[in-house]
């Protein structure tokens, strides 16, 4: 598994796209064996993705990050995880620890599970207007 945490020095950025650089974790069965410094060279956010994505990154931590940055990591199947303060360390531990407080997942439901959210809306509107039609 790897893991990126957007960073401002040796703390987590307030927007991954616009931060200084990615730390880069290599996981093994729960435990960083790796971590790599990658300066980000003041990149779009679509190329920042591009890079995550490129690099086989499995997710990505930031204080912050814009929805298409977020919405193009999510298609490609990268765990997104936002609103996150503290050492990029201590992040990327929390994560694989699942103790990470205050953390916002962003990546959406499979089109298939809004498939079926809205079979399932669809037929509770068919029983309100049942019942509001023999009332």
């Amino acid at each position: 598994m790897k893991v990126a945490v957007a960073c401002e020095g040796m703390g987590v950025s307030h927007h991954a796209a616009q931060c200084a650089s990615f730390m880069c974790y290599t996981v093994e069965k729960g435990i960083i064996t790796d971590c790599r410094n990658l300066p980000n060279m003041g990149v779009t956010s679509h190329d920042a993705a591009q890079l995550v994505k490129d690099l086989g990154f499995d997710a990505l931590i930031a204080g912050g990050i814009d929805m298409d940055m977020a919405n193009e990591l999510c298609y490609a199947g990268i765990e997104v995880v936002a609103g996150v303060e503290g050492t990029a360390r201590e992040v990327a531990e929390a994560y694989l620890n699942h103790t990470l407080m205050g953390a916002a997942e962003l990546c959406h439901a499979s089109q298939e599970d809004f498939a079926d959210e809205r079979d399932i809306d669809a037929a509770f509107d068919r029983i309100y207007r049942d019942l509001e039609s023999t009332v």
